[in-house]
């Protein structure tokens, strides 16, 4: 090859002969291995060597996630939890939410005390429901100071989502079947009446006429006690694989169903709801979330089996879980002083006259 000056120069020294050369200050011999094409396997690997790695040491691999992301609840993604990451934390809407809840439960608790002891002069119930209106205005103040607390609940219920909206169909199913059995003429109500007779039989005086103190008085330590039954039932049925739980919402739905229709067309649908509603938004709310904790445990368990689940439990189901069971039970006991100290208090004030005249005609069981 020419030069500039005239001189020629050998192309084939200094390892050109190979097709090897490097830029720099001081040209070095550049050895074989070099000169052979590196493949894009290879490169992808260098290059992920030089990222920075984080260790998130929470016993899982860490995968880009959207802001919204979950572990791929029920999207058939592998992981050891499927619920909301933990530490992605609620949105603001979820935030809001669960504070304006919690502040609602515990003004309803409040409004619930003042009834207790102005119609019924119960201090020690009244005292109870306070105590009650002050434990979720705390958690409302605490979700809002602390947004983990609203975390673990928002986690909570997106878990149980689905479950819970399956037992709210069950139980939706048992109302149309109780219905329909009412239709064709099969009256529950002396089957219940007996049932309650015998479960109550020591609590029932033997001659209640005598002494009108001596009637059974439903207290909210009476309710408290026989819904807290089913309400745990509900959760441990899934150690009959969900069998308990679903025979629990069908036949509880059955029963409401069937004296519901006959309450209704006895005395009417406006007081089969104002007996029920009041109470019944908290209580039912509170069996329908039992119920999707004992029926996700039976999810879980076949996820597992069915290796699309790394891990059958996980602190942070187990933390998001009992969150929400404790909040439940809570419920629960909300609905039991409304049931013993609202709900009667309302339909005497809506159906006096009405239950009076009916209760004159010789027909009224």
């Amino acid at each position: 090859m020419r030069c500039m000056d005239g001189t020629e120069r050998d192309d084939r020294s200094s390892g050109d002969d190979d097709g090897g050369f490097e830029f720099g200050s001081e040209p070095r011999p550049v050895s074989e291995e070099s000169t052979v094409e590196e493949s894009p396997d290879r490169r992808r690997t260098e290059n992920s060597e030089r990222r920075i790695k984080v260790d998130l040491r929470d016993g899982s691999t860490q995968r880009e996630r959207s802001p919204d992301a979950t572990d791929a609840v029920g999207r058939g993604g592998r992981g050891p939890g499927r619920g909301p990451a933990p530490g992605a934390g609620a949105g603001p809407n979820a935030l809001r939410n669960w504070t304006v809840l919690l502040a609602l439960l515990g003004l309803t608790s409040f409004v619930t005390a003042i009834v207790a002891l102005e119609a019924r002069d119960a201090s020690i119930a009244a005292t109870g429901a306070s105590l009650l209106g002050v434990v979720f205005l705390v958690a409302a103040l605490a979700a809002r100071r602390f947004p983990a607390v609203a975390d673990v609940l928002s986690a909570g219920w997106i878990e149980h989502r689905r479950t819970t909206w399956f037992s709210i169909g069950l139980f939706a199913f048992g109302i149309v079947i109780g219905g329909l059995l009412l239709a064709l003429g099969v009256d529950l109500f002396e089957f219940v009446f007996e049932m309650l007779e015998e479960e109550f039989e020591e609590l029932v005086p033997e001659d209640p006429e005598a002494d009108e103190a001596a009637q059974i008085e439903f207290t909210a330590t009476f309710f408290i006690a026989n819904n807290s039954i089913p309400f745990l039932m509900t959760i441990v049925g899934a150690l009959s694989v969900g069998m308990l739980t679903l025979a629990i919402l069908v036949f509880n739905g059955v029963i409401v169903g069937n004296l519901g229709a006959a309450m209704a067309g006895l005395i009417g649908i406006d007081y089969v709801v104002l007996g029920l509603a009041p109470h019944g938004i908290f209580e039912l709310a509170a069996i329908f979330l039992g119920a999707a904790v004992g029926f996700r445990i039976v999810s879980r368990f076949a996820e597992r089996i069915a290796g699309r689940r790394d891990a059958f439990f996980t602190r942070a189901y187990l933390s998001q879980t009992a969150a929400l069971v404790v909040f439940a039970w809570l419920l629960l006991v909300l609905a039991a002083f409304v049931e013993a100290y609202v709900t009667p208090e309302l339909l005497e004030f809506f159906f006096a006259e009405q239950l009076e005249g009916e209760s004159e005609e010789p027909g009224l069981p």
